[in-house]
Parts: C-alpha cells; sequence; structure tokens
C-alpha cells in the first residue's frame, strides 16, 4: 500500500533554511521613520508646554494632559483587543 505525503528525504530538501541575520526586523518605517518622528513631536511639545501653561493656567493645562493620556491609552486598550482578537486564559496564550 502507497503512503501519501512526501518522504522524508523529501520533506528534509524542502525545509526552510533559517533567516538570515539583518533580514525583517521593524524596517525603514517601523525602525527609524516613527521613532524620530515622536522624538521630535515629544521635544517640540516638551518646549511648548510653559506656553500651554501660560495660556491656560495649570489647571487647564493638566485637564489637557489627562484627557490626552487618557485617549490614548483607550486608543492603546482598543488597537491590542483587535490585534488580539481571541480570549486569553489566566496562564496566557500559550496554555
Amino acid at each position: 500500500m502507497k503512503k501519501f505525503g512526501k518522504a522524508s528525504s523529501e520533506a528534509s530538501a524542502t525545509t526552510k533554511a533559517p533567516a538570515q541575520p539583518g533580514t525583517g526586523g521593524l524596517g525603514t518605517f517601523g525602525g527609524v521613520y516613527t521613532p524620530s518622528i515622536l522624538t521630535i513631536l515629544g521635544v517640540i511639545m516638551y518646549l511648548r508646554f510653559g506656553w500651554v501653561v501660560g495660556q491656560v493656567g495649570l489647571v487647564g493645562t493638566l485637564a489637557i494632559v489627562t484627557l490626552s493620556t487618557s485617549i490614548t491609552f483607550l486608543t492603546g486598550l482598543s488597537i491590542a483587543e483587535i490585534a488580539t482578537d481571541r480570549r486569553v486564559g489566566a496562564g496566557g496564550p500559550t496554555t
């Protein structure tokens, strides 16, 4: 009786070679552009912080920062939920 599938010699010939170092990774956009832009925008926000305090006061500035942080946190949670899209048990995704 003939077995279906590849013989062991054929299977070993078709296995993928290990990834070469330097391939994959974040790429230009995720590894260079995004961190650079985030750093630049962070510096601009830090430098303009005094102006914002002068315009709306300390309480208004804290309200703006709290609202912005809340929106960013909720957006991050939403993206994480969409990315996982499955129930994670008590032991994590591997159990």
